[in-house]
């Protein structure tokens, strides 16, 4: 019995200098020795000692990956890995290329119908199919999961061909400039899904569905003349997502993107007149295209 209660009072000596020291382990993987004081829901209070002296700190909850804490008397451990997370807003910013899928076999035929080669024709729209595109979006973030938000997209794209045309009076060809200037706005409101893919959360995928209003602008020139196209429709917008965090605010990430919207009604004006065009289902103006973009996004209002 005495040899009993001599272990167990060596083992209370020895026990708190050298394995009862608490443990930290941050976000970047960060160990810290210490002893941990109090655990509050947002911060974690720890005391370190260094050459026997106390210093204490605090580390917010958010930036620890987990903490091991040993209890006295039971000399239990215990580990705790600290509840998800998240901020409640986040501002996204991006840009890059959109590709307008429709075909542009029927306006092929119109262009060498009119006096182009085919091989001009087909240049011409496929420089017109591809452009530039740009986004920014504001999200509200009610758990680690699921949010919903506002988006703005524009898409810009143009051609332009020199060659002979034919003004259909069956004497004369004119050889001048066509070319246009295409611009699509889309605004429109979002449900947004997110979820980490490793167990350091740097990485993230997400991805949004929305619908919104689109607004077309086709500004054409053709035999020193202008001609203004615009409308409007409902339009949709999906997109999936990858984002690593630079720091725990702010992240870096690359989308594709789906957009569908089609004009059907359409207002002409040659800058003295303007008429108002209802097309032909066959003749629709489809705006549908895929989009590839990179961007940052910034996080506000930690939970």
């Amino acid at each position: 019995m005495k040899k009993t209660v001599l272990l167990l009072i060596l083992f209370s000596i020895f026990y708190p200098a050298g394995l009862s020291q608490d443990k930290i382990v941050t976000l970047n993987h960060d160990t810290i020795d210490c002893k941990i004081t109090r655990i509050s829901k947002s911060n974690i209070y720890f005391e370190v000692t260094n050459k026997g002296i106390k210093y204490a700190g605090k580390l917010p909850v958010n930036s620890i990956l987990n903490y091991t804490r040993y209890e006295q008397p039971t000399l239990k451990e215990q580990r705790i890995v600290p509840t998800d997370q998240f901020a409640r807003l986040r501002l996204g910013i991006g840009g890059g290329l959109g590709y307008l899928t429709a075909s542009s076999k029927t306006a092929e035929e119109y262009m060498v119908n009119a006096g182009l080669s085919p091989d001009q024709a087909k240049s011409y729209y496929r420089n017109l199919k591809t452009g530039l595109m740009a986004n920014g979006e504001l999200t509200y973030i009610f758990n680690p999961k699921y949010g919903a938000g506002v988006k703005y997209k524009f898409f810009d794209t143009s051609s332009k061909v020199e060659g002979f045309f034919d003004p259909q009076d069956g004497v004369n060809l004119i050889y001048t400039t066509y070319q246009e200037q295409i611009y699509v706005n889309y605004a429109g409101a979002f449900f947004y899904y997110q979820q980490f893919i490793d167990k350091k959360k740097s990485f993230r995928v997400n991805s949004e569905i929305s619908i919104g209003m689109a607004a077309y602008r086709n500004e054409a020139e053709y035999l020193n003349g202008y001609l203004l196209l615009t409308g409007k429709n409902i339009g949709m917008d999906t997109s999936l997502g990858l984002e690593y965090f630079i720091t725990k605010n702010i992240s870096a990430g690359a989308d594709l993107g789906l957009f569908y919207s089609s004009i059907r009604k359409m207002k002409m004006t040659d800058g003295t007149s303007s008429v108002d065009i209802e097309l032909e289902e066959d003749k629709y103006e489809n705006l549908s295209r895929i989009d590839l973009s990179v961007g940052l996004r910034f996080y506000f209002l930690d939970k």
